[in-house]
């Protein structure tokens, strides 16, 4: 018994996603080399420049090769698809789901890079998160204010203290 044209099973293969689990594992993979061409010691035997990028880099690498062997070996999904739907899917760009979120994300993080050595990594840090937070969970606002002061003071804290790196300090006296 034939299958009518208008329940054909399609396989798809998720090229597009392994395309940029491809291209990340790339950009890992340079990371990575450029950390291993730093000192991961110093001369008075501390913790170098080049140990965290090297832990971070390795782990990175591990975890983009992870995603992508298991998206090889997952089986494509198979979907019912009629004539009209293929020819709607067919005509019609997928601009993602939230497209004025990322935007509004990308241009924020433009402006937290630019402002990161005028303002200082904190008040940055602080203007950026709380941007975004402000943007995209607009119910829960003290939460978002919270959030925004203190994982970037903590942060500031952490590098500035604890790993001695020397960040902007920007127009405010911390430090």
């Amino acid at each position: 018994m034939a299958v009518p044209e208008k329940e054909r099973v399609k396989r798809e293969v998720n090229w597009p996603k392994l395309a940029f689990l491809g291209v990340i594992l790339l950009a890992f993979a340079f990371y990575t080399e450029q950390a291993m061409g730093m000192e991961w010691r110093t001369q008075a035997g501390r913790i170098g420049p080049g140990f965290f990028p090297r832990i971070l880099g390795g782990v990175a690498m591990s975890v983009t090769v992870l995603a992508l062997v298991t998206e090889i070996l997952a089986k494509p999904k198979e979907k019912k698809v009629d004539a009209v739907e293929a020819a709607e899917e067919a005509a019609e760009p997928d601009l993602g789901r939230h497209p004025i979120a990322l935007a509004a994300f990308v241009i924020a993080a433009a402006v937290f890079a630019g402002l990161f050595g005028i303002l200082g990594a904190a008040l940055a840090g602080i203007l950026f998160l709380g941007a975004t937070l402000w943007f995209l969970d607009p119910e829960h606002r003290i939460r978002s204010v919270i959030i925004a002061v203190g994982v970037p003071v903590l942060l500031y804290i952490a590098f500035q203290t604890g790993l001695n790196v020397g960040l902007p300090q920007g127009i405010l006296p911390i430090g």
